[in-house]
């Protein structure tokens, strides 16, 4: 279990993939919380600073660019790595997303094997 004592949150509003992060990951021994909506996802991570956050850019409440630069500074090391996981597709969005502080951007639909590699990556975790 590579992932044993980490913390991964998912802030996405598509319960499906909810769901399917939390099997994926929970298989590997990850602690998971999902959340589908970014205030919610927010209030969280800012109580619970896991050791990593998956984002969706498309929420119901805000956009995942107006709380990605807020989740980057909650950490205990002041730079949580966040991944961002989204239909958008454009060099302008990953672009923002790069400024703002993302660490990886994968759009959906997306190969799990190419999320786990990454997240193990960004955890510095050997796999």
């Amino acid at each position: 279990m590579p992932l044993t004592n980490r913390h991964i949150v998912a802030i996405d509003d598509t319960h499906s993939i909810l769901n399917f992060l939390r099997i994926t990951l929970e298989a590997v021994g990850a602690r998971f919380d999902g959340m589908a909506t970014a205030s919610g996802g927010l209030a969280l991570c800012e109580s619970d600073k896991p050791d990593l956050i998956v984002l969706d850019l498309g929420l119901p409440d805000k956009e995942g660019f107006d709380i990605l630069p807020r989740l980057k500074r909650i950490s205990r090391n002041g730079n949580i790595p966040v991944i961002v996981l989204t239909v958008r597709n454009t060099t302008e969005d990953r672009e923002k997303a790069a400024l703002l502080g993302a660490d990886a951007y994968i759009t959906k639909p997306f190969e799990i094997n190419s999320l786990l590699d990454m997240i193990y990556d960004k955890l510095s975790v050997p796999h």
